[in-house]
């Protein structure tokens, strides 16, 4: 008996010692303590990187990781060459890294990180996450899966901060005339049948609104709709509008509604290029769908409503009722991801890591301007007011674009043209009473040859480009 338990002692004693033989080897190795390792950065230009994350940043990182370099790559000069040469932002973006081969790549837009992640490209963080146990349950909801869907299934980026839009009220208004405020995850339909309860309030010099989009413009307000409905412009492929549709038409006779009932604020003969923010303080306007331009300008413009201060409050934007825990007007700042090809994976980690943590997450959200932070929790307040809205609801599945997908060719002369057909239509149907059939069907055809011109002429840049 008592060689049996000697045995069996030393069979555990074996076990243990190959069990530290064999530990768990780590998936990137450790930094060299000596050696120097200077890593590529892409980013929107060196001054802007280092004003975001200088200063304090610098100081504690360099504190911890002296060896570590950073190089910049700017992507202010794509910007300026895709308007020389007529090329997509896609087509230059790429053209940027293979040219610079950065370590870290940073991705503004989520259909192109998405193509990066499936092509290959960047490289899978699940196994370094899950080694060194880095969080990412204190995410906003949402967010990870999200990430996740662009990867199929792994997460092959992180994003420290996000933007999104809110419905913005003035308190005092709603309680002068005694109508219940907005509340959290309403309907479109809810909220314009709100904003009609203001129609023929104040007087003839000065009426008073229900509510209006961030710039006042009619046919942003019906994109609005349209994404929150996930109604799509385009055809399956991206080639053709695909406008004259039974959801597209609902949405018009609701804004047009809205409109010509005067609960809703929308200049049909002035051109309004201004943020609603005075209109709004003034208490000539309810409720302003805002985006987080508006809220900025809010918090930054004069809080004073004839010399008194102004009690304003927010609260989610519409939701689908299909759907009443998600919005489309989630974006992220942008992601940050490693490249597949980098040779500093361990430094751009450290570095991914470090920008990403709740510790930065927190030290940033003291900023009252620092935007929002993905890590839920840390902005819990902005000039007082409860961020709730802002967290409440998940980032839409598939994303809130009207068009699909940000990377969809729409060339500037469509880009800035469609929107004013739009409004031309919109403008007829409140004016003149033109039916929405009729409206969504003019569309359809001028929009169509109108993208048919803007890359006619797209494509000849291109060539005209390639010949010099």
């Amino acid at each position: 008996m008592r060689k049996k338990w000697k045995v069996a002692i030393l069979l555990l004693t074996v076990i243990s010692l190959l069990g530290g033989c064999f530990a768990e080897k780590p998936v990137l190795e450790e930094l060299d303590p000596e050696g120097k390792v200077k890593i590529k950065v892409m980013y929107h230009n060196e001054e802007s990187f280092y004003r975001d994350y200088g200063n304090g940043f610098d100081a504690n990182f360099n504190e911890k990781y002296p060896n570590i370099e950073f190089e910049v790559i700017s992507l202010i000069k794509m910007y300026r060459d895709i308007e020389k040469n007529g090329t997509s932002y896609e087509e230059e973006y790429l053209k940027l890294i293979e040219n610079n081969k950065p370590d870290i790549l940073f991705a503004t837009e989520t259909d192109l990180f998405e193509k990066l992640a499936q092509e290959g490209k960047l490289y899978n963080l699940d196994p370094i996450i899950t080694q060194e146990k880095f969080d990412v349950d204190s995410y906003m909801p949402g967010l990870i899966d999200m990430m996740r869907d662009y990867g199929d299934g792994s997460l092959y980026g992180l994003a420290p901060s996000f933007y999104t839009s809110n419905l913005y009220y003035n308190a005092e208004l709603f309680r002068e005339y005694q109508i219940d405020p907005p509340r959290n995850q309403m309907s479109w339909k809810e909220v314009l049948e709100l904003s009609k309860r203001f129609a023929g309030l104040g007087s003839e010099d000065k009426p008073i609104y229900g509510l209006t989009e961030d710039f006042g413009r009619v046919e942003e307000l019906l994109f609005g709709i349209a994404a929150t409905s996930s109604l799509r412009a385009l055809d399956p492929k991206g080639e053709k509008l695909a406008f004259n549709t039974e959801g597209w038409k609902e949405a018009m006779e609701l804004v047009a509604d809205a409109v010509r009932s005067r609960a809703v604020f929308a200049p049909l003969e002035e051109d309004v290029r201004y943020l609603q923010t005075e209109p709004f303080l003034r208490g000539e306007v309810a409720m302003v769908f805002g985006s987080g331009m508006f809220r900025d300008q809010l918090l930054q413009g004069p809080m004073q409503n004839d010399g008194q201060e102004m009690e304003w409050n927010m609260v989610t934007v519409p939701v689908d009722p299909a759907s009443p825990d998600e919005s489309p007007f989630v974006e992220l700042n942008g992601i940050y991801a490693i490249a597949a090809d980098s040779a500093n994976k361990r430094a751009a980690w450290e570095f991914m890591k470090y920008v990403n943590s709740p510790e930065i997450a927190k030290a940033v959200s003291r900023s009252p301007h620092a935007g929002l932070q993905t890590r839920s929790g840390f902005t819990k307040e902005i000039a007082g007011k409860s961020t709730e809205s802002f967290y409440l609801l998940r980032p839409k599945a598939g994303g809130g674009s009207i068009w699909g997908g940000s990377n969809v060719n729409r060339p500037d002369e469509f880009r800035f043209g469609f929107p004013n057909l739009v409004e031309k239509q919109l403008h007829e149907m409140i004016e003149n009473g033109k039916s929405a059939e009729a409206a969504a069907a003019a569309i359809e055809s001028e929009g169509n040859a109108l993208l048919e011109q803007a890359r006619a002429a797209q494509k000849a840049q291109k060539a005209n480009a390639g010949t010099k």
